[in-house]
């Protein structure tokens, strides 16, 4: 639901290239039968940077207290609470839009704030229910919702944008926030907080999980202290991992289609399609990543030289990448293959840093995911703007679009070196369990 609009955006506003002379852009000649659809809303480019940052100042503001709320209330009903509650919004997204658009800023501010809580809930739930010698894999396997999510929506989006019923670009957020507001009905019913709660286990089945969970059911037994948090050099570590690996992503994420329609000039329902493939390659690198790293630990390499090769490895990899976007000239696919190389490396990144901080704070996940999510949506929060400093006056130029790659790229490199100093892989000592022995030898 949240990056729905980094597509719609689109077909919404007047396509701000079509103030330039035609023969203007580098790509001209070469994509010259495209057509650009000019939507019914005159926002500058200042605007749209703000329009598609708005939702992550709530999100980014609200992550920490989110946390908080998960930690009390629990994983089921937290994340039920963000979804119902980004659906509603959702549903109302064009309305908003229609009447102005400051309260459409903050309507998104606020959906951004409903749905703060959702990966710290998710944190908690994969706390509880998952083994602890899997935790990577389960982690990338609960998380690649977001990555199916978007590879479907992308090209429904496309495809909805370029329809005149209803206008076109309001159906995606209307089919949605529908979608999401069923799936919150199934989850209420179907769905438990931990092994111990479940409707659906034999009480065998319910130890198993307990006993070798990464929690289990213990409780944190001692309060979290600032200065405990403050010096805790892990968990700057994996901040400035998240850092790195997020920039470019985001960028990505938010602003490739607005890239591919002002540099390429690619219709809507083409842009719905071509930006769908970079995430599913991302997905592929997000999940086999995980696999490999859970299946060389304790074999081939420790955990942490495992987690550290592959991070290493993968940054620099998505970096020589993202430093040759602009190379691959006016050709649409072979934009898109590019793009999509970089992003499969850098989701082989993102995938170590969540499991990552489980194993450091397996006490603390809500609010310490809540924290590392704060740091990512920052970053979220500053692409567009990052893209706006270096294309303002020059949307339609990849050359000014490259300067924001690169300096994506080279972040990436810097961090992940940081990180792979500064990592740790078993739990600090204020934040064991106090079965951690136990769970140890599983």
């Amino acid at each position: 639901m949240r990056l729905s609009l980094s597509l719609a955006i689109v077909d919404m506003t007047k396509n701000l290239a079509n103030n330039k002379n035609a023969t203007q852009f580098e790509c001209y000649f070469y994509n010259k039968t495209s057509t650009k659809h000019d939507g019914p809303y005159d926002w500058s480019e200042d605007t749209q940077s703000w329009v598609l940052s708005a939702f992550y100042y709530g999100y980014a503001g609200f992550m920490i207290p989110g946390g908080m709320l998960a930690d009390r209330i629990g994983g089921k009903m937290a994340l039920l609470m963000a979804v119902f509650g980004s659906a509603i919004l959702t549903l109302l997204t064009p309305l908003f839009a229609y009447v102005d658009v400051y309260a459409f800023i903050v309507l998104r501010i606020v959906e951004g704030a409903l749905e703060s809580p959702f990966f710290t809930a998710m944190a908690i739930l994969i706390n509880k229910w998952c083994f602890k010698s899997e935790n990577t894999i389960f982690v990338a396997i609960a998380t690649s919702g977001q990555y199916l999510g978007f590879i479907i929506m992308q090209p429904i989006t496309g495809y909805l944008c370029s329809l005149s019923f209803f206008g076109g670009w309001p159906l995606g957020f209307y089919i949605y926030g529908t979608s999401a507001i069923v799936w919150s009905i199934i989850w209420l019913f179907f769905v438990d907080e931990s092994p111990q709660e479940s409707r659906f286990l034999s009480d065998e089945e319910k130890n198993m999980i307990t006993n070798y969970s990464i929690k289990g059911e213990n409780k944190a037994k001692e309060s979290l202290s600032l200065r405990k948090l403050f010096s805790c050099i892990p968990l700057y570590g994996i901040c400035i991992a998240e850092i790195g690996a997020g920039l470019n992503a985001c960028i990505i994420m938010n602003c490739l289609p607005m890239f591919l329609s002002n540099v390429l000039g690619v219709d809507i329902q083409s842009n719905g399609l071509l930006n769908a493939i970079p995430f599913a390659v991302s997905l592929f690198g997000y999940m086999s990543s995980s696999i490999l790293v859970d299946s060389i630990r304790g074999t081939i390499l420790s955990l942490r030289s495992a987690r550290s090769v592959v991070f290493m490895t993968s940054a620099l990899c998505a970096a020589i990448v993202g430093f040759f976007i602009k190379t691959a000239g006016c050709h649409p696919t072979v934009v898109i293959t590019v793009i999509s190389l970089n992003l499969f490396f850098q989701s082989c990144c993102t995938s170590q840093i969540p499991p990552n901080l489980m194993e450091l704070f397996p006490n603390y996940t809500g609010l310490l995911y809540g924290i590392l999510n704060t740091v990512a949506n920052a970053i979220s929060l500053s692409s567009p703007y990052v893209v706006d400093v270096f294309t303002k006056g020059h949307i339609e130029s990849s050359e000014h679009w490259q300067h924001a790659f690169d300096l994506a790229c080279v972040l990436t490199i810097i961090c992940a070196i940081i990180y792979v100093l500064l990592m740790r892989v078993t739990p600090v000592e204020w934040a064991k369990d106090a079965d951690y022995q136990n769970l140890q030898s599983s």
